[in-house]
């Protein structure tokens, strides 16, 4: 065989196992696991088809938050635009999407492995070994719990069943980004660095796990080639150029809202940012003395070790001590097998490369047909379990949201659990829930939600319909006994019967009135009104009490509402001395409030809504614009200049041999 056709003929081999493990996932619309989080990024993808000359704020999740805190939209794009290039609905090109990711992704990690090892064979054995086994099920008891068995592909478990989609793609890049890191660093080529510097910002502007599984990976490369101080500035200069690439994305202000919200989502993770700067001293300590161990060894098997070494502490610190390093330490067990994959390899490789060919030849057979069964054993989960659809219209997330299409006039509605992550794949409705929650701009929204939800008891009814005013929610759904919601995170699923009035009931599915028909989210309230305490719990709702009942006063003037654009909005009002409009959108530093061309202030009030302040007591025609301010109009002039330093570096370099 040609030499230079055996790295293809590898690649597809990779390529086709991973396609017989998940071959129905290219033609699936709609699985039967509706308490995966992919009904969100459905939507989300469902939304940029509708808007795509118009992302810039989201206002169907929590009450609004911008267009970049949804989550980082690469995926989301590539499903959009797969579903708009083959005719087909956002579920199914989603479904396809992640489907070509997954089998790509022991692809990339062979092109990386081939790379830094020199060695097919060892690329090879590490998309193997990636393709058929998952050592977290054998190194983690919950791995193993959740999948039934440690010889089921942790990989496609946690992309199908727990809506990894963003993640796994990310991963699929992240060998792609460090191969092209390696070119830009060896070869010097402007084309590369250009290459590599789009590729880190493809792996950050599609899942935040990735982006920092990619930070660690360019650190073990840094630390296995050890550079001259000439690569350390080119490092930089990539690093500097990608999140260039990717600022109107994942601007500081995105990056700290989620930073924020980690500490709270998935876990209790307060307390990790203050030990982490310990644990990262731990660490690197610990790789220095590897690299001191490992100085010896070839350049790839040090990188191998290097990039495990953190990732795999991170995962098993928490599984085996309960001691998380970061955020949600436990869903870097993706990361950990694609290490461990790889260092797997490179160190077989550096072992039988000293053996006869014969040997070598021998033991890759050997470890092909062992592989062979838990191949199948993949392939078999993949078809009896995993990728199984489902009729979507039977689904409570379905019905909920068929009815409120065809009954509801777009007002501001909370739904429980998986209805509120599927609701904007199927609807247009906005809510005060949503899907990705590390977005929400608005930290008042978690303790509603949670006092809402959890709250049961004589005074809960009351103190919930206060919160549900004053978050301008106007329908309230709830799932009981009957339900098929997943989650039935309503502790008292009757806690609004007979207080509220029933707008459509079927089976365990309910939905209730909040508050009069029609009413719009900017009210005249008096000034002294306003919530002026944040509550500290959703028991704490006497800071509410004014508020609501300016609300409710049917004596106070009328302020009609309607969004221009996604991003635009006017509020025409009646007001009289001491009065204000308050707005039950939530608060941000982008939107910009005029009158008659004049720039009035818009104020966040204690619940993280927008108060806007009119210059004279009258009739006001206020114009609302939402631009991002000038974090975002400084991000994506960046962007631009940046993508053209990058242009002709890349064209520089083609005429060029070297910098």
């Amino acid at each position: 065989m040609a030499t230079n056709l055996k790295s293809p003929l590898m690649a597809i081999a990779l390529f086709a196992m991973n396609f017989y493990v998940c071959r129905e996932l290219f033609h699936v619309e709609y699985l039967r696991h509706m308490g995966s989080i992919e009904g969100a990024f459905i939507g989300i993808s469902r939304y940029v088809m509708a808007h795509w000359s118009d992302l810039t704020w989201f206002r169907l999740w929590y009450g609004g938050i911008p267009y970049q805190n949804t989550y980082p939209p690469l995926l989301n794009w590539g499903v959009a635009l797969i579903a708009w290039m083959r005719g087909i609905t956002p579920a199914h090109a989603y479904h396809w999407t992640i489907a070509t990711a997954y089998c790509l992704g022991p692809v990339t990690l062979f092109a990386l492995v081939r790379r830094l090892s020199g060695s097919r064979w060892a690329g090879f054995t590490a998309g193997l070994f990636y393709t058929a086994l998952s050592p977290s099920a054998w190194l983690i008891a919950d791995a193993m719990r959740d999948m039934g068995s440690p010889f089921r592909p942790r990989r496609l478990h946690t992309l199908i069943y727990w809506g990894e989609g963003p993640h796994v793609s990310a991963l699929t890049l992240l060998p792609l980004a460090l191969l092209l890191v390696d070119l830009a660093i060896r070869k010097r080529k402007g084309y590369y660095f250009a290459g590599a510097a789009a590729a880190l910002a493809a792996v950050v502007s599609t899942n935040w796990l990735g982006a920092f599984s990619v930070a660690i990976g360019v650190a073990a490369y840094m630390l296995a080639t050890a550079g001259k101080w000439r690569d350390l500035l080119l490092f930089a200069a990539m690093g500097a150029a990608a999140y260039g690439l990717a600022m109107p994305w994942v601007p500081p202000s995105t990056i700290a809202v989620a930073r924020f919200n980690a500490q709270i989502f998935g876990g209790d993770f307060r307390t990790v940012y203050q030990t982490m700067p310990l644990w990262m001293a731990g660490i690197a300590a610990g790789l220095g003395l590897l690299k001191l161990a490992a100085r010896k060894v070839p350049m790839g098997l040090q990188f191998g070790i290097f990039f495990a070494f953190p990732i795999t502490l991170i995962v098993l610190a928490d599984a085996w001590f309960h001691v998380p390093i970061v955020p949600q330490p436990f869903r870097y067990q993706l990361e950990m097998e694609m290490a461990l994959a790889m260092l797997a390899a490179m160190a077989a490789y550096e072992v039988f490369k000293r053996w006869p060919r014969a040997v070598a030849i021998g033991t890759m057979i050997a470890l092909s047909v062992a592989l062979a069964q838990p191949l199948r054993i993949c392939r078999r989960y993949a078809r009896t379990f995993l990728i199984t659809t489902i009729d979507i219209t039977k689904t409570s997330e379905w019905k909920t949201a068929d009815w409120l299409n065809r009954n509801w006039e777009r007002e501001r509605v909370m739904l429980p659990g998986s209805t509120s992550f599927w609701l904007t794949a199927f609807s247009d409705t906005p809510e005060i829930g949503g899907g990705y929650s590390q977005g929400i701009t608005d930290r008042e929204l978690p303790v509603a939600a949670y006092g809402l939800t959890a709250g049961a008891g004589p005074n809960w009814p009351e103190w919930s319909v206060l919160w549900l005013k004053a978050l301008g929610v106007q329908a309230v759904g709830v799932s009981g006994p009957g339900s098929t919601e997943v989650y039935k995170d309503f502790a008292d699923p009757k806690k609004f019967e007979g207080v509220l009035d029933v707008l459509w009931r079927d089976g365990g599915d309910v939905l209730y009135r909040v508050g009069k028909p029609h009413a719009s989210l900017a009210r005249v309230v008096p000034r002294g009104s306003l919530v002026a305490r944040t509550p500290v719990h959703g028991g704490d709702v006497d800071p509410l009490r004014a508020y609501v009942a300016a609300l409710e006063d049917a004596s106070m003037p009328e302020a009609r509402f309607e969004w221009t654009s996604a991003h635009t909005a006017r509020i025409i009002a009646n007001l009289g001395a001491g009065q204000v409009v308050s707005w039950q959108e939530a608060w941000h530093a982008g939107w910009h409030a005029t009158v008659a061309g004049r720039e009035i202030p818009i104020a966040r009030d204690a619940l993280g809504l927008m108060t806007i302040y009119p210059p004279q007591s009258g009739t006001a025609t206020i114009d609302l614009m939402y631009d991002g301010g000038v974090e975002m109009r400084i991000a994506h002039w960046l962007s631009g200049m940046t993508c053209v330093i990058l242009l002709l570096l890349a064209g520089r370099g083609i005429l060029k041999k070297s910098w």
